[in-house]
């Protein structure tokens, strides 16, 4: 990855001004010498904003930025080892007076005035180095004068919402999307073959992808394809892996396989249903002709195939049914686009003074939907005025000899408009090709240091900020399947710009090959894909001794890394080996000093060592998964530093006591309580009071609640936790022991950790016999209740006092709920006339509501139905009375199968909410879905809802009603619908 030279200098003076001041430049005796990096830096930094544009057209300016990142590399390499070894000297010798003492420290700490020479003669020779660049006479003359007035220079707007990336960056305009998906839907709907195969081709960045997910997603589509899986095929794919992709998306389980041929027959094994797969940005038949071909087919089920590729050659290899040329947009379709990006619906006025220019600026993105979003991202951020987008339209680096497609060009302008910082976190969303999800590539920016720290802000709320960012200016895409935004793409076009801005710093390794690895270049980022057991390391990357970062992708083979490897890695600053067989740490990796991330996620690790408090500066530490994996060693929780500790899904005995000791933790998943063994007297585990010095939690899951006892002092545990986002409690309850007493304890722990108003997200699992007033809580958004055995009745005790109650909660679902049997608004001994009842009348309830399911309630019989847009009531057999909900926009009841009669609270929810019904989904037996067909005993209750679309259990039947047609349709012997009945309404 490429560091970005701009940002960097600054980070760096800003860490060296507060270096100054401290008492570490004092024991180390180097502050004079600090004092002149300084002061160089300064001086030097003016000329960088122009070298960085200049470099692209210039070879000496590009060797004088290349020579300026080598020294700065070293330099902050410099800086952590004083701040990691005067650390340890504070440690060892505070003063009471808060004044150290340079001698008595230097002569007894590990032989200090050795190191303090070696640390002088460092920074010396940097400042030399400096002096050399300040000095070249062949570049300065050249550079103008621009002065960094602040880190964040050319900030991002924060004009835009959370949401804003979901509801304006759209790429829907005009009607030939919507056109070609019809197309394609007809294609597939009129086949009569068990099998077909659909293409979509067009040039990279042209809207293949956009095409693809909007078929992907259609309503009629997700109902005629029992399963729908979707495939992203990157050149360096890895065959085993793609296939367990289709196991799990057809809803197996890709346990303890590790064969092809293991897969393959799982997969055949679970295909009787109706299939749809797509297959993303193929470069070769082969990945369907060779590898997934035989399986899909030899299955018993229908299915359809969908292709993307850049290449003619490969949709004429893959012998398609029908293949879908997608053209350029053209101009009004581009405008469109920029539109909506820019300005949502409004400033109709601005619009019109602005499309004459912003046609402009259409044109020079040649027709590619891709280009125009990403440049319409950098108008999203500048001033609405002609002056501005002109800026735009005249600026060089449309002009660049390098970028000799209208893409590149547009990506280079539209990546050089971003902030530093924000450019540092694409690159590194381009490097690390494995990490899709938000938390994940926050904690790499935070370990990298691309965040800059603001006073009273956890560093990663400001990356979450960096990455809404980076979705707002359509550097990152929303993943179509995560809507909530905790997961993200890129585009292959902009992964492979990002790489070849990278290509002097980082190399990619995938199945042994190494590209473009010489000496010229230092390699600071290395990514391995597909190699076999031993991890085996470039000569070349041994020799420099500078590497950073190691990030394995698809290595699930690797079982041993080289032993000599990590003791010429000492600058690594993240590590990340997830998803493979390693099964121990090296004593060499101990002693990784800037070690900042260290990622073990599903490896199988069998114990990690005591040393591993030698890791001073480790913040991410991730074990989650790792099945082998049963004690933490106790020194874990010297690790002063650690930021994320997530364990959560593996067996563990219990956390070592001491974790409360870890400050500055605020991403804790899987915090066990207790100890699985209850008699165990050396560490009998963490219970709740451990948690309350962890001010900085913003994420929190906890396990195994039922063994938590009584906390000696009575504060509540999480009432301080101003930070804290999400929290996950779980108990885990014995079937054959859960008593009241057991309930009632629960109940007692939840009111003891008193979660804070902050709480955005709440899960529960298996807990109450009464749930707590959740109502109270003014911010909670995500609410899930879930394996609630005990609980028979919710009343008017859910809600709490508070009015409205659950003021912004958008998702509430109920799941897994054996017993329960009501949910109600009043108890019915407390009130006998309806009217008497002014609390419950005058309860404003779940006003922002968006989205409620109830799934497996098997003896739900009377309950509420909160206001929203979306309702799902799935397998609740027993339900017999439902209080009228208000606007309801869509509802999807699932029934079991021994349901022969459509229930008669469907019939007058129906009838109350039919003025804002737009539509209906059912799934039933084939009994129940024919009485609902034209001129059947239920026909009445569904003939005036605008969209209905009803399945059979067996998906061997579906009923489909629009505005415009009615079909009641079949399978024939080929697996595809035709239709027994489709009048036009007159």
């Amino acid at each position: 990855m490429a560091v970005v030279l701009g940002f960097f200098v600054k980070r760096y003076i800003d860490k060296l001004t507060d270096f100054i001041d401290g008492e570490i430049s004092k024991v180390l005796g180097v502050k004079a010498e600090i004092k002149r990096l300084h002061r160089k830096l300064s001086r030097i930094s003016i000329y960088i904003q122009d070298a960085e544009k200049k470099r692209h057209t210039d070879p000496a300016i590009n060797n004088w930025v290349k020579e300026l990142k080598d020294i700065m590399y070293d330099a902050e390499d410099i800086l952590d080892l004083c701040l990691i070894k005067g650390g340890r000297l504070l440690e060892v010798h505070p003063s009471s007076s808060g004044v150290c003492s340079p001698i008595n420290l230097i002569s007894s700490c590990f032989h200090c005035s050795k190191f303090r020479k070696n640390i002088w003669n460092q920074i010396k020779r940097v400042n030399e180095r400096l002096d050399e660049i300040k000095e070249d006479n062949t570049v300065i003359p050249r550079l103008l004068e621009h002065r960094i007035e602040g880190i964040q220079e050319n900030p991002v707007k924060k004009s835009f919402s959370p949401t804003s990336p979901i509801h304006v960056a759209t790429d829907i305009v005009g009607t030939q999307i919507v056109d070609a998906v019809q197309n394609l839907i007809s294609e597939i709907e009129q086949s009569k073959k068990r099998s077909n195969v659909l293409g979509i081709s067009g040039m990279g960045g042209i809207g293949k992808t956009t095409l693809a997910q909007e078929l992907f997603n259609d309503e009629m589509v997700k109902k005629q394809f029992s399963n729908r899986v979707w495939l992203h095929v990157s050149k360096d794919y890895s065959q085993i892996e793609l296939l367990k992709q289709v196991l799990r998306g057809v809803r197996g389980n890709d346990d303890g396989v590790q064969s092809r041929a293991e897969v393959e027959g799982r997969i055949v094994s679970l295909l009787s249903e109706s299939l749809l797969l797509v297959l993303d940005d193929i470069w070769s038949a082969s990945v369907w002709r060779d590898l997934l071909r035989n399986s899909i087919l030899n299955g018993s089920c229908r299915t359809a195939i969908l292709f993307t590729t850049r290449h003619e050659d490969v949709a004429t290899d893959m012998r398609a049914d029908f293949v879908h040329h997608v053209e350029k947009m053209d101009e009004d379709n581009g405008w469109e686009l920029i539109r909506k990006i820019v300005f949502g619906n409004g400033e109709d006025q601005i619009i019109s003074e602005l499309k004459e220019v912003g046609m402009q600026i259409v044109r020079k993105c040649d027709g590619l939907p891709l280009a125009i979003k990403v440049i319409a991202g950098v108008l999203f951020r500048k001033e609405k005025t002609k002056r501005e987008w002109k800026k735009v339209v005249e600026s060089d680096l449309w002009f660049m000899k390098e970028n000799e497609n209208e893409v590149s060009k547009t990506l280079y302008l539209s990546y050089e408009d971003l902030p530093g910082h924000l450019k540092q976190c694409f690159l590194s969303c381009v490097f690390y090709r494995a990490i899709t999800n938000q938390s994940d590539i926050i904690r790499l920016w935070v370990a990298e240091g691309f965040v800059i720290e603001r006073s009273d802000i956890l560093m990663e709320d400001i990356a979450e900020d960096y990455y809404k960012e980076l979705i707002a200016s359509n550097f990152l895409q929303m993943d179509h399947i995560f809507l909530t935004g905790t997961r993200f793409v890129m585009h292959d076009i902009l992964r492979s710009f990002g790489e070849n801005l990278m290509v002097d710093e980082g190399i990619i390794i995938n199945d042994g090959q190494c590209a473009n690895a010489n000496s010229l270049r230092k390699i600071r980022h290395l990514s391995i894909s597909n190699q076999g057991d031993l991890l085996l390391l470039p000569k070349v990357i041994i020799e420099q001794k500078c590497l950073r970062a190691l990030h394995l992708v698809n290595c699930p083979q690797i079982k041993k890394i080289e032993d000599h490897a990590f003791k010429s890695l000492k600058r690594l600053r993240v590590l990340d080996l997830r998803d493979t067989c390693i099964d121990n740490l090296s004593d060499s990796l101990m002693k990784l000093l800037h070690l900042k991330y260290l990622g073990l996620d599903r490896t199988k690790i069998r114990k990690l060592p005591e040393s591993i408090e030698r890791l001073a500066n480790l913040q991410t530490l991730n074990l989650s998964g790792c099945e082998s994996l049963h004690e933490l060693p106790k020194n874990i929780t010297r690790l002063s530093n650690l930021r994320c500790l997530r364990i959560e899904d593996t067996p563990l005995t219990h956390v070592p006591k001491g974790v409360g000791k870890l400050k500055n933790l605020n991403y804790l998943s899987g915090f066990l309580v207790g100890h699985c063994d209850s008699m165990n007297k050396m560490d009998g585990g963490c219970d709740l009071d451990e948690l309350q010095y962890l001010c900085n939690l913003r994420y929190l899951r906890m396990d195994k609640l039922e063994r938590a006892t009584s906390t000696v002092n009575r504060n509540f545990v999480l009432a301080n936790k101003a930070f804290l986002r999400r929290l996950t409690l779980g108990w885990t309850m014995n079937d054959n022991e859960t008593n009241e007493e057991q309930i009632t304890e629960a109940e007692r722990i939840f009111n003891q950790l008193c979660p804070p108003p902050t709480l955005q997200g709440l899960r529960i699992i298996d807990s109450f016999l009464m749930l707590p007033p959740l109502g109270q809580l003014p911010n909670l958004k995500i609410l899930e209740i879930e394996v609630g055995e005990a609980i028979k009745n919710i009343g008017p005790e859910f809600f709490g006092y508070r009015n409205p109650a659950f003021p912004k909660l958008e998702y509430l679902e109920f799941k897994n709920m054996p017993n329960w049997e009501a949910w109600v608004l009043r108890e019915a001994h407390d009130v006998v006339d309806p009217n008497e009842d002014v609390h419950a009348s005058n309860l404003n309830l779940f006003p922002s509501l968006k989205q409620c399911f109830f799934r497996y309630c098997p003896k739900l019989k009377n309950s509420i139905l909160p206001s929203n847009r979306l309702l799902q009531i799935n397998l609740c057999p027993k339900l017999e009375y439902v209080e009228k909900v208000g606007m309801l926009q869509q509802l999807e009841v699932i029934f079991p199968s021994e349901i022969n009669q459509l229930p008669q609270w469907v019939s007058r929810l129906i009838n109350a909410i039919l003025h804002s019904l737009q539509t209906f989904y059912m799934e039933c037996n084939s009994l129940l879905l024919d009485s609902c067909s034209k001129g059947k005993q239920n026909w009445h209750i569904i003939q005036q809802i605008p969209k209905v679309t009803i399945d059979s259990i067996d998906r061997e039947r579906r009923l489909l009603l629009n505005k415009d047609s009615y079909k009641y349709e079949i399978k024939d012997e080929f697996g595809s619908f035709i239709t027994l009945v489709s009048p036009l309404f007159s």
